[in-house]
């Protein structure tokens, strides 16, 4: 009866592990005009299953996520995206008027939003407009970035 039960689990366990896609480990480095980008999101959109997504590190490099931490990405094709912008520093300046004055409360200074800088060409921020397209093959995948325009 052991010997039936134990059959019985691995005929349950076996597919329930092998039903989703293959996924495969993929990290890299980011980079523009030869300068590592220190802040963002790299996402791989793969053609046959969910996407991977990987924050951009202070020192430019990325480890991509599909199911679980850093597991990867789907084996296969992608299209890579590429999201990094910074903010710059806000600042305190005096109302303009007495009406903007009174909408913001009676403040004595309104605070103005730093200017955001994207750190990359835009075209790499969607699916429709990056030109990134890369394999991810079923193995240890090394995958570096480095943007010219």
């Amino acid at each position: 009866m052991r010997f039936v039960n134990f059959i019985l689990f691995f005929s349950i366990l076996i597919p329930a592990c092998s039903g989703g896609p293959a996924i495969a480990p993929v990290k890299g480095k980011i980079s523009f005009m030869g300068k590592a980008i220190d802040t963002g999101v790299i996402m791989f959109h793969s053609e046959t299953g969910p996407a991977a997504v990987g924050n951009i590190q202070k020192d430019g490099t990325y480890v991509l996520t599909t199911l679980s931490k850093n597991d990867g990405a789907v084996v296969g094709n992608h299209t890579v995206t590429i999201q990094a912008t910074s903010v710059g520093a806000g600042t305190m300046e005096e109302p303009k008027s007495l009406d903007e004055e009174i909408k913001q409360s009676r403040a004595t200074k309104i605070l103005v939003p730093g200017k955001v800088t994207s750190l990359v060409p835009a075209k790499y921020a969607t699916t429709v407009t990056s030109t990134l397209k890369v394999e991810v093959k079923n193995q240890d995948n090394i995958l570096d970035f480095d943007l010219k325009d």
